[in-house]
């Protein structure tokens, strides 16, 4: 009851706010699930991107372990506060994967009896897509760090960690096209699985470097081009982010005058490069761990 009050509370905040900003993002990271393993850094994830885009002129809501329930009903109202020609940003944390080419968003009461459990308890990443876009955006960007490989856990994949055994349904997430003005950026390859973070690590290997691009003043399709090649090269390319953009021309959600404003700028110096001296060596234990 109190987490509808809040996110009552929150839902109004978002009209009064949100609409009157043409920067609007929503930000969620799941990392506790009532009935598997639980996750380590997408709350961390979801914190230090919210804090990213709201140091570079974002009105962002950030939510973290969402029940199914919640998380549609304030990805709903979000979409709602969508204004023509708005600049929107959606960023998701935590476990997700594919049935039948559809990505699937993994809430944190997420429970498998059946195929039908993924269709209706888990968030359609194409239809969010597709309610975005009647809202009207200028540019849509959409970043998924999902499909965690989660080191703790002996599992060979995600799609055994969840008990799902359909051959209908497969680890990562599909490739996705979208209309004119989307960017989307995955923190893996389609159908491979992602590093997660762990209590030695605060962020994703793709979230820690996303963190320190976003705030530059670049084009945003760089941003993410600069993450995957960092990421490639820190993993030894068993990790390869995906991208999709479907922009003609560059896009900027940071201009010149606010990358070097002085909030981006803090943003950077606390939390650059993920506690360590570089992007590198706050990734090592991903590869030493692992080989």
């Amino acid at each position: 009851m109190l987490h509808d009050i809040n996110l009552t509370v929150k839902a109004s905040y978002l009209i009064d706010t949100l609409e009157m900003s043409m920067k609007k993002a929503l930000v969620i990271g799941n990392d506790y699930h009532e009935n598997f393993q639980t996750l380590q850094s997408c709350v961390n994830d979801a914190n230090d991107v919210y804090d990213a885009l709201s140091a570079i002129g974002f009105h962002a809501l950030r939510e973290t372990n969402l029940p199914m329930k919640d998380m549609k009903a304030v990805t709903n109202e979000f979409i709602q506060c969508i204004q023509p020609g708005d600049i929107v940003f959606f960023y998701f944390s935590g476990h997700g994967c594919q049935m039948d080419g559809i990505n699937y968003l993994i809430p944190s009461d997420f429970d498998l009896d059946d195929e039908r459990s993924l269709i209706y308890g888990s968030l359609n990443a194409q239809k969010l897509i597709s309610d975005v876009h009647r809202r009207r955006p200028g540019l849509f960007i959409l970043v998924l760090d999902c499909c965690r490989h989660n080191p703790f856990v002996d599992q060979g994949s995600l799609k055994k960690l969840l008990g799902l055994t359909s051959t209908r349904i497969k680890d990562g997430l599909a490739p996705m096209q979208a209309p004119p003005s989307t960017i989307i950026s995955y923190a893996c390859a389609p159908d491979e699985t992602s590093f997660a973070g762990s209590g030695r690590q605060r962020n994703s290997a793709y979230t820690c470097f996303l963190l320190y691009y976003m705030v530059l003043p670049m084009d945003i399709k760089e941003v993410f081009q600069r993450t995957a090649i960092d990421v490639q090269k820190s993993t030894r390319s068993k990790q390869i982010p995906y991208l999709f953009a479907n922009c003609n021309g560059p896009a900027y959600i940071v201009d010149n005058h606010m990358g070097y404003h002085a909030a981006a700028q803090n943003f950077l110096q606390r939390r650059r490069p993920c506690g360590k001296s570089s992007f590198f060596e706050c990734l090592t234990f991903i590869i030493s761990d692992d080989v």
